[in-house]
């Protein structure tokens, strides 16, 4: 599992992505850092190649 943000990274990712925030929706936002890092990890990892991908097959024929 990735690192969880800290408390001064999400201060400069709001402040870079210019997002106004209250004290208390700060505060709100803390304990989804876990998550955040999770779905961060994510979008930088590659997609699996086309051939990783189960096969699938289709008819527009009934009974096939």
């Amino acid at each position: 599992m990735p690192q969880p943000m800290t408390e001064a990274e999400l201060e400069a990712m709001l402040a870079r992505a210019g997002i106004p925030l209250s004290p208390a929706q700060r505060a709100g936002l803390l304990p989804a850092l876990p998550a955040l890092a999770a779905m961060q990890a994510l979008i930088r990892t590659p997609p699996p190649e086309a051939e990783a991908e189960p096969a699938t097959t289709f008819s527009a024929e009934a009974g096939r």
